[in-house]
This record gives C-alpha cells, structure tokens and sequence, in this order.
C-alpha cells in the first residue's frame, strides 16, 4: 500500500499485481513496436533490388496486415473475450505472438511475413482487451484517471526506446568486417528474436501474480461488427454540427497520417538514411504523440478545446506540407516531433470533446462509429501512400526562378500535409464556431505568461468553492455540505458571489436586478472583481483566519470561465487583477458539477470548467450535476472529510478574534454571511 509522503504513482506502484501487470503492458508494447519496425524493414529489405513502387506495395502489406485482423475478425474476437479467463487469455497470447514472431525471424520470408503478423494481431485481439479488462479492475477505482496514464505513458513512452533499440542494431553491425556479421538482415533477425523475448517475459510476468488476478468472467456482450456500429452512429452524427466537424477533423487526420506513415520507409530510402534513420523517425514521430497527449493541452491553456482540435490538425498538416519540402534529414526528424506532437494534441482533444457532446447512450455507439472509420481511413491511405508514392516517381515545382525537386515519397508527403491543413480549417470553423476574433489574437491571448504572483491558500481553516454551469445543482450541494459540516460540528461559513456584503449587494443589483442593463464584459467583470475584493476582505479570509469552514459558491473559476471563455476576455488579466485584489487567496477544494450543455447555453463555459479542474486536479473534482441527489452529496462529503481528517489542528477552534472582524460563529452553526 501506499505511503503518507508518495504521490499517486508510487502508491499505485507498491502494489503489487498493479506493479506487476503494468510491466508486463510495458515490455509487450515495446516488444510490439519493435517487431513493427523490423518487419517494415524486413519487407523493404526483401524487395530492396525491385522497383520502388514494389518496395511500397511490401512496406504497405504490413501494415495492412496489421489492421485487417481488425476488421475481419473484431466482431468474434469481441464476442469470445469477455467468455474466456482473462489470465489464460493473455498467458497465451503473448506466447502464440512471441512464437510467431520467432517464426518470422527464422522463415525469413515475405509471404510468411504477412501471415504470421495477420496471426499475431489476430491473437492481440483477444490479450489487449484482457489487459485493458484486468488493469481497470486490479486498480483502485479512485486511482483509475492516474492509472490510466501511467497506461498511456507505457504504450506511447515505448516507441522511442524501441527505435532507439532498433536504430542502434542497425548501425552496429556496420562495424564487424564479416559479410555475414555486416549484413542488413542481422540487425533485423536481433531484433526479431528480441521482440518475441519480451512477449515471452510478459507472459512469465502475469502468470507469477495470477492469483491476485481474478478471472473475471463476464456476461455476454452485444457483439456488433463494423457495418452495424456504422449504421447505429451515423444518424446521430450527421444530426450535430459539431459531431460533423469532429468526426471529418478526426477521419482527415488519419487519412492524412496513414499516408505519411505508409511512404515514411520510401522517404528516408529517398533521403539516405537507410534503416537507422527511418527508425529515428519513426520514434520520433510516436515521441511527439506522446507529448502531445500528456502535455500538450497545457502549452495553451487560454485555448478552448473546440478551437484547440482544429487549430492543432491544421498545424499538423502544414507541418507535413514543410516536412516535404525539407531535404534535410536532421530539419525533417525535427518537424516531424511537431507533427507527432499536433496530432497527439488533436487526437486526445477530439476524443474528450466527443464522451463530453455525445450522450451516455449513445457513446458506446458513436465511439464504434468513429473507431471504425478510422480503421478504414487507415487501411485505405496506408495501402495508397506508397502505391502513390511508386506511381507518381519524382516530381519538380517551380517558383518563378526557384525549383524544386521531390520525390514520389515526398509529394504523397505534400498532398496529405495539405489536405490535413484544409481538413484543420474546416474543423476549426466548424468546431469552433465562426468568430470575428482573428487566430493570430486567439493564440495571443492564450499564451501562459510567468505569474508571478501566485495563489496562497491560508493554514488555517478550509475553504470549499462551488463551480458549474448549472445554478441549482451548486446552489443544493453546498448548502447540504455546510450543514453536515455544522452538524458534525465544525463552525462554516455559507456564502456566495456576487452580493454577500452590503457593497456586494449593491453591485449584484447592477448586474442582475429589475433595472439592469446589458454591460460592456469589461465593465461586468470589473464588478465582479470588486464584489470578490469586498467578499474576501469582509466575510472569506476573517473566517479562514478564525479556523472556520468556508463553503462559497462561485469564486475565481466562475469569472473565467463566464467573463473569459464565454464573453472572449484575456483569462490572464483576470486571473491576476483576482490575484491582486483578493492578496492571491486561492479555494483548497473546487467541487465542479459537470452538466451538458442545453440549447442557447455557451459550450465553452462548460469546457473552461472542466479544464481548469484537469489543469489542476490537486484542488478540484468533477462530479456529474444529474447524480442523484444524496449520492452526489456523500461523495462530496468523502472528499471534504478526507480533507478535514489531515487538517485537525487548522479547523474547529476559535482563533484569537479579529477586532475589525464579524463575531465568530459558535461551533456546530452555520453562518450565513452577508
């Protein structure tokens, strides 16, 4: 079990069936992506004194082998993997696969090549559903987000390793003078060999800890097959504009990066960089995906996610399109991070947007729509990219006196790069929304400056603030927390924004009373901010600095996510002006109550909430707001005794009182401020 000081992922790594399993997905990803790169060599290598379109049209088979087992054989592998021990299951798959690949080692040959990996992928089927199915119920159910991805991490983080392994095999045997040692196939078979050791290591790993995992058998699922899971998702998809937008920015992605990764061996061939270099590129690509998925929401965090998606496929598209135009190799592995990292970013932006537009059920459906158009978009364009890449041959554009020569690798290169800018811009504006606000001041705006301000969250007392789209729900929850607080008898304090002081109540009549008028945003937020001044000064900081428990419904969260998302102002100038008139007092708890969307609201309050508890998910959680009510209520109640429990000494009794400040509240009362 985990201990006071760890943070998550060390107390995830103390247990040990999670330890244990955790390294088995890694040393079998690693194991994946390396027999990738081998075999794409391995076809290249085997068909190196043909034509360059025949070179394509092997390099392509792998891949194409690679997604086909999907297609043809999902619905029964669906059907089976939930019926079977998921122990055995994964046991025996990562020996079958380990095997095979071992066969292809030592077979060495093309056609066995393309059978055996349609077997291995086949057999991964039925392991990779298993492991998913075993590592969500092996890990504690609150621990599951941090789980997730250290998952993520695993699968993605092994691609670089696995091409820096794959990149030093082939280099090293150019060193041995033996015809036999220096031979391009050593580093492959190596390579091969090496692969089927992990699989066979992850196999020994699952069956040590096999009786902390339990088998897990389930009912029978819905099996469905990729036709039926088109027919199910399609009408709901054409009837949301923004599903439309998300679902051709996604398909256009993947058309546009299958084509890039089918022509990638032809291309570095082209460039003479032979299997080293299309290995360093290969990791480095993956090595950019996987920054943009942890990462790289947070580089702009000003930025909602509905322009984010459109904004970072179109990136990823003109890239591609300078990538092509680049002859240099060290230039290209450089753009290619970028290209790797914008897609990361769009791919898991696209993806969150969707289980946040699509109701609950209906997502399983429209997530099978969406996956099994990417599979197909994959199929197609890695198939044509070198097809297309053999056809075309060398090309030359010329800029008046400036010409410039690509090759047939290059210009499949150029026209996806530019087909993925076009696809950004559509999604972009469709996604989201027209604006007359121009880009170049939307990234402006969103890039994070150094604060050097701050936020202080006082040692004494608690302070709990409300957020959410919905009024109702917040409203309800925190006044059931601050009674349960005052029954268990802790002294809080109930309060809000705007309009718990006497100049609070002055200025919420300018915004919301009889005889309001529509306010410049600037002028609303002004007031806004000097409503949290009087608020913080006059009820908040004296009852923190007496010990007291601080329930508030609405604070800095709301003024962003309102007057900065929804009403277009600098998130940053509101952040520091709240900062400076508050003296940096910051919520140690943010409970935000998560509901979708209605007609007339604005999406992009919704999301801003939702970032900004992802973007600092210490001192927020998310709950659904259509919870039931009383289940709602104990898992706040869980958090905020969780919090109390660590914080005995700074809640509960009175402080030395405040002459300028309210008398306190007798413990076991609620105050209502104001």
């Amino acid at each position: 079990m985990g201990k006071p000081g760890d943070n998550a992922v060390v107390a995830l790594l103390r247990i040990r069936v999670i330890r244990r399993m955790w390294a088995a997905i890694t040393v079998s990803s690693f194991g994946d992506w390396l027999g990738l790169l081998a075999n794409t060599a391995l076809a290249q290598q085997l068909t190196a004194d043909r034509s360059l379109a025949t070179q394509g049209l092997a390099i392509s088979g792998v891949i194409l082998t690679r997604l086909l087992p999907d297609l043809v054989l999902g619905p029964i592998a669906g059907a089976l993997a939930d019926r079977l021990d998921r122990r055995r299951t994964i046991i025996i798959g990562d020996v079958l696969a380990g095997l095979l690949f071992l066969s292809i080692a030592f077979t060495y040959d093309l056609t066995w090549l393309y059978v055996a990996q349609f077997l291995i992928e086949a057999v991964g089927l039925f392991t990779m559903p298993a492991k998913q199915a075993v590592w969500v119920n092996i890990v504690p159910r609150e621990k599951l987000p941090v789980a997730n991805q250290m998952s993520l991490i695993s699968v993605y983080g092994a691609v670089p390793v696995a091409a820096f392994v794959f990149a030093v095999l082939s280099t090293f045997n150019r060193f041995f003078q033996d015809p036999l040692l220096a031979s391009a196939r050593v580093p492959i078979v190596i390579a091969l060999v090496f692969n089927a050791l992990t699989f066979f290591l992850a196999a020994a790993t699952v069956y040590a800890v096999r009786r902390d995992i339990p088998s897990f058998l389930a009912g029978r699922g819905e099996a469905k097959n990729v036709l039926t899971a088109i027919r199910e998702g399609v009408s709901f998809m054409l009837g949301s504009p923004v599903l439309r937008g998300l679902y051709v920015g996604i398909l256009g992605a993947f058309l546009a990066g299958g084509a890039v990764v089918g022509v990638a061996q032809l291309y570095v061939v082209a460039l003479d960089a032979g299997n080293a270099g299309y290995s360093i590129l290969f990791g480095t690509v993956f090595t950019g995906l996987a920054l943009g998925m942890i990462l790289g929401p947070k580089l702009l965090p000003g930025i909602s996610r509905r322009r984010m998606f459109g904004l970072t496929v179109g990136l990823a598209g003109t890239t591609a399109v300078t990538m092509a135009l680049v002859g240099d190799f060290v230039l290209v592995l450089a753009l290619a991070l970028l290209v790797g990292a914008f897609g990361g970013i769009a791919w898991i932006t696209g993806y969150t947007m969707i289980g946040y537009e699509v109701e609950d059920r209906l997502r399983g459906r429209v997530f099978a729509f969406i996956m099994s158009s990417v599979r197909i978009a994959l199929l197609v364009s890695v198939a044509a990219g070198p097809l297309l890449a053999g056809w075309l041959g060398e090309r030359s554009l010329r800029f008046r006196d400036t010409e410039v020569v690509l090759s047939g690798p290059a210009t499949v290169l150029l026209v996806a790069g530019l087909a993925a800018t076009l696809v950004g811009f559509y999604a972009y504006r469709r996604v989201g929304g027209a604006s007359s606000t121009r880009l170049i001041d939307v990234l402006w705006k969103s890039v994070p400056r150094p604060d050097l301000l701050g936020e202080e969250r006082i040692d004494t007392g608690l302070f709990v603030a409300f957020e959410g789209v919905r009024d109702e729900p917040a409203d309800e929850q925190a006044e059931l927390l601050a009674q349960y607080l005052a029954q268990a008898g802790y002294p809080v304090v109930r309060t809000r924004e705007p309009g718990d002081t006497l100049a609070g109540r002055r200025i919420a009549a300018i915004l919301h009373g009889a005889d309001a008028e529509a306010l410049d945003p600037h002028t609303e937020v002004l007031l806004y901010l000097a409503d949290r001044a009087e608020h913080v000064a006059r009820v908040v900081r004296p009852a923190l600095l007496r010990r007291e428990i601080v329930v508030c419904r609405r604070y800095l969260d709301s003024s962003l996510a309102h007057q900065g998302a929804g009403r277009g102002l600098d998130m940053t100038r509101i952040r520091r002006t709240s900062q400076w008139v508050t003296g940096n007092l910051a919520p140690e708890l943010t409970v935000v109550l998560d509901a979708a969307t209605r007609p007339g609201e604005d999406a992009a309050v919704r999301e801003a909430f939702l970032f900004f508890a992802e973007a600092d998910p210490d001192h927020h959680v998310v709950f659904p707001a259509d919870l039931a009510r009383d289940r709602l209520a104990e898992a706040i109640r869980e958090r905020v005794s969780a919090m109390l429990a660590t914080r005995s000494e700074r809640v509960g009794g009175a402080a030395p009182v405040n002459p300028a400040a309210p008398e306190p509240a007798a413990p076991g009362s609620v105050t209502a401020a104001g």
